[in-house]
Order: C-alpha cells, then sequence, then structure tokens
C-alpha cells in the first residue's frame, strides 16, 4: 500500500516516440526502459493496492473513495495506448515503433500476460470498455500473431521460437499465460498449449543432461522460472493431465540452482550475471515442494517481480512444506563437489564450505548464450567470501549484444583468469572449447585437466592445458589449496611464443605483501584473504597490472588483470600459482 500510494503522487512515466528513437542513435538502454518497465511496477502496485481496499470492505472504500481503481485504469490506458509493447533494443530489424507493433519479444509478452492477469484479478471492477481493450490490444499485438506462425508451421523471423536461450521459455510462457486468461474459446486454447508444449521443448533441449545452464544463474532465475511459470499453468489449467515438469532432465534443471551454489550463499558470476545472484526464492520454494529438493525458505515476497510470478509465489502450499531429502543447506549440507560433465564446470568444497577454500571453475566453449570468451575461467572464496573472481556481466547497452560484443575487456577473455598466448586473447565461437582431459575426484582433493588449445587461433600453438588441483586437508592450518598450472608447447621449428597467465581483482581489491623475490602476494576482501604463489618452468616471469575497461567508453575501470607473463618468448614452458587462506 506505501508503494502505491508513493507512486500515486506522481504521474505516469512518459514514453515520448524520441526516446524510443534514442536507442538507435545512442544504443542506450535505460533512458526508455527505465520508465517503460516503471508503468508496470506503477500497475502491478495500484493492482495489489485495489485488491486490498476491496479486500478490507465497504468501510475502507468510504474512506479511500476506491481511489486505486481510477489509477489502475489510468496506468492500463497509458499502457494500452503505446505504439508498441516490443523493446527497442528488440526492435532492430523494424524501421521504427509502429512497424514492431506486432512483434512480440521479452516485453510485449510480459505486458500481455500481466494485463489479463489485471482483467482477470478485478474483473468487473474495470471498466467494460477497459476490459474489452485489454481483449483488443492483447490478441492484435501478441495472440493474434504468434498463432498466425504456429498454424503456419513458420516463425517467419521470430528466432526466438526456436531459440534454446531464456527467450523462449519467457515469451511462449507470457504468450501461453495471456492466452488461458483471455481466449474464450477451448479449441483455440489448446493450440496455445499446444505449442507452449512444443515450442519449449527447445529450451530444455538448451540445458546440458546434467541441467546445467550455460546462460548462468540470473537467466536459470529469468528462463526456467517462466518455464516454471508457464508449465505450471498449463498444469492447473488440464487438471494435471499435461505437466511437462515430470520429466527427469527438468528435476535435473531445477537442481542446478542448489548445487551452483561455492559457499555461504555465493554463486559463481560466470557469463552475463551480477555477482550478487542468487536463485530466486519462489522458485527455490516452488521447487523444494514440487521435487522434495531443499527446504522451504519463507512466506510469499510481494516485494518484486511480475503480478503473475507473485501471484504463483502467493499460492504456493508453503504450510507443512519440508525440509527435504537432498538439500544443499549451508556449510554442512554442501557437498565436497558439484561436477557438470554436460556443462563443463566444477564446484569444489571443503567441509564445512565456509571455513576455509572453496572455488568454482569454468569449461564449457564460447559460443553459449550470454557468451564471454572465458575458458578456464575460475572463482575463488575464502571463509564463505568471494576473493578472486569473475567480473560478472557489463553494462547493458546497444554494443553489448551486437558486433563489438568482444572489444569489451569484461566479455572477452582479457577480463578472465585466463592464459594470453602470442599476446592473443581466447577467439570466440562454438570451436573453442575446453575439452576435459582427465578429472580424478577424492575426498581430499580434486584434480579437473582441460585442454584450452581451441581457444586460441595461434597458428603455431601445439598444446595449451591448464590443470585444477584442489586440496582440501593441505594448506595453512589446513584450510587447503587451489593450484592451477597452466602448460604451453608450440610446434617444433616455430619461433617462440610471449605466453602468461592472469588474477581479477575488482575495482577497490589490490595487491598487499608483496614480495617480488619470493614471488608472492597477499589479496583480501573484507576479512577474508588468500596468499597467492606463483613459479614458472624454463623461463623468469614478471607481475604486470593492466585495468579492465568495460563496453561502454569513458568509463572508471572495473577491475585490474594481475598478469604472470615470462620476461622473454618460450617455446615450452609452464606457470604454475597456488593459492592458500593467508
Amino acid at each position: 500500500m506505501k508503494e502505491a500510494e508513493a507512486f500515486a503522487a506522481k504521474r505516469v512515466p512518459a514514453l515520448p516516440p524520441e526516446l524510443y528513437d534514442d536507442f538507435r542513435t545512442t544504443g542506450r538502454r535505460k533512458p526508455y526502459e527505465t520508465p517503460y518497465n516503471q508503468r508496470l511496477e506503477r500497475l502491478v502496485a495500484f493492482v495489489v493496492a485495489a485488491g486490498l481496499e476491496e479486500g478490507r470492505g465497504n468501510a475502507e472504500r468510504e474512506t479511500t473513495g476506491g481511489r486505486f481503481l481510477p489509477m489502475v485504469e489510468r496506468e492500463l490506458a497509458a499502457i494500452l495506448d503505446e505504439t508498441t509493447w516490443v523493446m527497442p533494443a528488440h526492435a532492430g530489424k523494424y524501421k521504427n515503433a509502429a512497424e514492431a507493433r506486432t512483434y512480440v519479444d521479452l516485453g510485449a509478452s510480459r505486458r500481455a500476460w500481466t494485463l489479463a492477469t489485471v482483467d482477470r484479478l478485478l474483473g468487473d471492477s474495470l471498466a467494460k470498455a477497459t476490459r474489452k481493450r485489454i481483449r483488443d490490444e492483447v490478441r492484435e499485438r501478441v495472440l493474434a500473431p504468434y498463432l498466425e506462425r504456429v498454424r503456419a508451421g513458420d516463425s517467419q523471423g521470430w528466432w526466438w521460437m526456436t531459440t534454446t536461450n531464456n527467450w523462449n521459455a519467457v515469451c511462449h510462457s507470457g504468450v501461453l499465460g495471456a492466452a488461458l486468461l483471455l481466449v474464450e474459446d477451448a479449441g483455440e486454447r489448446a493450440e496455445f498449449a499446444a505449442a507452449f508444449e512444443a515450442g519449449t521443448r527447445r529450451f530444455i533441449a538448451g540445458f546440458g543432461d546434467d541441467g546445467f545452464c550455460h546462460e548462468g544463474l540470473g537467466y536459470w532465475n529469468y528462463g526456467f522460472g517462466h518455464y516454471v511459470l508457464g508449465a505450471e499453468a498449463l498444469r492447473r489449467a488440464t487438471g494435471g493431465k499435461a505437466d511437462l515438469l515430470a520429466q527427469d532432465k527438468v528435476r535435473r534443471i531445477a537442481e542446478f540452482g542448489a548445487r551452483w551454489q561455492i559457499a555461504g550463499n555465493v554463486y559463481p558470476a560466470f557469463s552475463d550475471v551480477t555477482l550478487s545472484a542468487k536463485p530466486s526464492g519462489w522458485l527455490t520454494d516452488f521447487i523444494a515442494i514440487r521435487f522434495g529438493l531443499g527446504a522451504v525458505a519463507g512466506s510469499a515476497d510481494l516485494s518484486g517481480g511480475s503480478l503473475y510470478q507473485r501471484l504463483f509465489d502467493l499460492s504456493l502450499p508453503r504450510t507443512g512444506a519440508g525440509p527435504f531429502s537432498g538439500a544443499h543447506e549451508g556449510g554442512e549440507g554442501l557437498p565436497l563437489r558439484d561436477w557438470f560433465p554436460d556443462g563443463g564446470a566444477l564446484i569444489v568444497r571443503r567441509r564445512p564450505a565456509e571455513q576455509g577454500l572453496a572455488a568454482a571453475f569454468k569449461g564449457g566453449n564460447n559460443n553459449q548464450p550470454h557468451n564471454h570468451n572465458d575458458l578456464g575461467s575460475f572463482v575463488v572464496m575464502c571463509d564463505g567470501r568471494r576473493v578472486l573472481t569473475d567480473l560478472g556481466g557489463d553494462t547493458y547497452v546497444k554494443d553489448t549484444f551486437g558486433p563489438k560484443r568482444y572489444t569489451s575487456g569484461v566479455l572477452n577473455s582479457f577480463g578472465h583468469p585466463v592464459p594470453r598466448v602470442a599476446g592473443k586473447l581466447q577467439r570466440t565461437g562454438a570451436a573453442a572449447k575446453g575439452v576435459t582431459v582427465r578429472t580424478d575426484f577424492m575426498d581430499t582433493a580434486d584434480t579437473w585437466e582441460i585442454d584450452l588449445t581451441s581457444a586460441y587461433d595461434v597458428p603455431g600453438l601445439e598444446r595449451l592445458t591448464r590443470t585444477f588441483v584442489f586440496s582440501r586437508t593441505e594448506g595453512k592450518n589446513g584450510r587447503g589449496w587451489l593450484e592451477i598450472t597452466d602448460r604451453v608447447r608450440f610446434r617444433a621449428g616455430t619461433a617462440p611464443q610471449a605466453f602468461g597467465t592472469a588474477l581479477i581483482l575488482r575495482r577497490g581489491q589490490e595487491r598487499s605483501g608483496i614480495d617480488e623475490q619470493n614471488h608472492r602476494f597477499v589479496v583480501r576482501e573484507g576479512k577474508a584473504a588468500v596468499r597467492v604463489f606463483y613459479e614458472a618452468e624454463n623461463g623468469t616471469v614478471v607481475i604486470r597490472e593492466e585495468r579492465i575497461h568495460g563496453i561502454v567508453p569513458d568509463r572508471p575501470p572495473v577491475g585490474t588483470r594481475v598478469g604472470i607473463d615470462f620476461t622473454a618468448p618460450v617455446h615450452e614452458a609452464a606457470i604454475r600459482v597456488r593459492i592458500e587462506s593467508d
């Protein structure tokens, strides 16, 4: 109610045509997307407040005058008047907003399902003209063009209908959710249901058989979360006859959120992910209830997310649920490792995980959804804090998803703790892949060796491997250590080449306790610290610090690349980095 009160004092955020066109000229997303998203936030707040007024009865309405319903009507009118519901960042193939009117993107599908939900919740409390317009606009902009493509068996340029990333689940779910609430004809509703079931098979196929999410945790929340919302809407609409979540692979995907934790509720920031990303509470609660995995953490959270997500959250039968077996709850509940052979990733921990070292390692390939050129990247934690890290995603602007993407030091391999070979960074594409050479998993230590040769377009490179060895019982005070060894060999008859590896520091971090003679230094994060030792075979190495800049020009650096480089070209050599708690 307080949020609605605050919004009530402000005008509907303006979305003039020139703001839509701003993205084309500047590449900035926020100027349009901020007010665009605020309109939905305001609508949801007013709908919840109107519902609270209704629930408190006549006395409340006499006091307030039922004042939030007119605000709902006003916000709905503004959204219904928008030239297009498609965000400018997603309308690149259209000349203007009007041409994009009948395209469906993440934003249009969310608006459609949201408006349909408002209509179902408030019903006849809304003006008849408003309810009719909701149906007309949702059908014209979203349902009709979608159904046209389904019936024709041709996506007609709607790439997301057959892709494997989060767009598939989010857009298909938004369309289905709107159709189930607004379409009166049962036969037509069945068409939307069948299209959702068929279309989202591609989304599920995009995950490894081990449940690994290549897009990262944030998009697991978003993409898989929407798949759950759509699948559950379908299950409820069919009385349980269509239950897409009953697949074994879906269960493994559901496990990903818990298995991806390193320690202390911290998760790897591989791919386009924020460092603070965590599994969504409503989703983990649903997974606990539906699959018996983990524990129900709490009550519904109405402070964020879409309207339909909040209602789903409210509907979860939390009372008396869990805890269940298979839980990854805190340091005591986390296993020694979580291995994703299909995804090419490994989490290693001590027990308890929050004491001493824990780490995450990444292989995979350089053509994954929300890809970074980051084969061999890693994150190191000490005492539950992230000390050595991957920087996560860069700012979202036009160039972030265009030909200039890998000019970003955050997205190319310069901003990742991986080798630089003959002065070259890793290349982009599926052919650049980390190939597992061997694994050796024991209670006391884990080893993962990966071949990174294909990641570098260096003709003379014969072989490059990176070996991670994680000891749980050795190191200072028996708190574990991590050893990373990079071995490089260039072909016989070729000239020696430059070679080096790196560690990554976030903005604000710096090395201390530097001892160049003995090749060691300390890196701190809060009260946690690690001591780094480095040594070389067949040459001498030196530390070179370089600032890391993101894709937006003229902004401060986001981190520091601590290069460990040979002082002279090498033909065959190795660099070994050992990390212990300090």
